[in-house]
């Protein structure tokens, strides 16, 4: 590993910020946020950002609590960008995590830039808010992607949290679609066949899907809620929302997912007369695929130092870093911070992330993932392996 005489000083540099890492990372957990309403955040990190010569831009994209970070080298060379995520969860608080790998992202990215007169190029840090569904524009990330922040990114690095330390995990593709169905109200006893049943066509759907199970891949998840069914049970219902949770493995199986879906609500509207609204929401979802060649040095890493980890593993989880993965090599590996058999969206794993175990996450991934994009601007091979991979499974 080239980078292997920079790691002693990278582990230096971040040990010496530990203390400010956790400081800010603790207030972020004491003090949680929706999604685009990470005002408190936002301005933690960029400040500190900005305090370490980085040129800060707010409000990306029109996002209030969105923003760039970045700082030039004297020096031509690829640009390095880390991702900071720092939402939470309604009631949960911060169950995911986000408080410590936002940290460890500005962390990582301070001490990768005091190594650009030697090593050249440019690091960037991006915020990206809303990550959790659980807001309306959620999946922010997608949108970033789609207008161009990624274009002109070498390789982009960015963690999460969990029980135990994974370097490449593929995730789904996901997303979720409304659908109202609209019919004529009547009485069910007295005036029956002027009625047109929303809730029949709804209960259509959703047979019809269950129907083409068969035709499905194993790696389709569809799961259905009915948040609309009428109000009386002698009245036939003039209206019926249902909702669709929509995952497969990869971004082009989703959309014959979704299509197979809109089939089964032609086909329910047909039969009923009744009408039907679609919608798709906001930022659907790519899968996540890690880059295979920047985990391999991870893994050097992690081996040197003896830290123990799963190599690869694959879950029906679906994070917005997908659409990164799709744009430029990227990293995104999970990292250990609480005891094992925590999970995810949970009081225990809150309370993780504001533990001395979570600190220690945090500050592990701001080494990792240092040490990785050292190797990255000081090989040229390890550039063109990464990118050779990245052409032929992605682009």
């Amino acid at each position: 590993m080239l980078a292997e005489k920079y790691i002693e000083r990278i582990t230096e540099e971040l040990e010496n910020r530990r203390e400010a890492l956790t400081a800010m990372s603790r207030t972020i957990w004491e003090n949680p946020e929706l999604g685009h309403q990470e005002f408190m955040a936002s301005k933690l990190l960029t400040d500190m950002l900005s305090e370490n010569g980085f040129a800060v831009e707010k409000n990306l994209l029109g996002m209030e609590t969105a923003f760039s970070a970045v700082k030039k080298s004297g020096k031509p060379g690829p640009v390095i960008a880390y991702v900071a995520e720092y939402d939470a969860l309604p009631k949960l608080g911060h169950a995911c995590g986000h408080n410590l790998f936002c940290c460890s992202a500005v962390g990582g990215a301070i001490v990768l830039s005091k190594l650009q007169e030697e090593l050249g190029g440019e690091v960037r840090v991006i915020g990206a808010p809303a990550e959790e569904g659980t807001v309306p524009n959620y999946g922010t990330k997608a949108v970033m992607v789609s207008e161009g922040i990624f274009s002109d990114v070498d390789c982009v690095f960015t963690a999460h949290g969990e029980c135990e330390t994974v370097i490449e995990r593929s995730l789904v593709a996901a997303t979720t679609v409304r659908i109202a169905f609209k019919g004529v109200a009547a009485h069910a006893g007295g005036d029956p066949v002027s009625g047109k049943n929303a809730l029949t066509a709804g209960m259509l759907c959703i047979n019809n899907m269950n129907a083409i199970r068969q035709q499905n891949r194993p790696c389709d998840v569809i799961n259905s809620i009915v948040t609309d069914g009428g109000l009386v049970s002698n009245t036939i219902p003039d209206s019926c929302g249902l909702e669709f949770s929509l995952r497969s493995d990869t971004a082009p199986h989703l959309a014959r997912v979704v299509q197979n879906l809109r089939n089964c609500a032609d086909a329910a509207s047909l039969v009923t007369g009744c009408s039907y609204d679609w919608e798709v929401v906001p930022n659907p979802m790519k899968d996540t695929k890690s880059n295979h060649q920047l985990g391999l040095v991870l893994s050097e890493y992690l081996d040197s130092i003896g830290e123990t980890y799963v190599r690869t593993d694959s879950r029906n989880f679906a994070w917005d870093v997908g659409d990164i993965t799709y744009a430029c090599p990227t990293l995104g590996s999970y990292f250990k911070m609480g005891p094992a058999g925590i999970a995810c969206h949970t009081e225990l794993f809150c309370e993780a992330a504001g533990s001395q175990e979570g600190f220690d996450g945090m500050m592990l991934a701001a080494k990792g993932f240092t040490v990785v994009a050292c190797e990255y601007l000081l090989n040229e091979d390890l550039r063109k392996a990464a990118w050779k991979e990245f052409e032929e499974t992605r682009k």
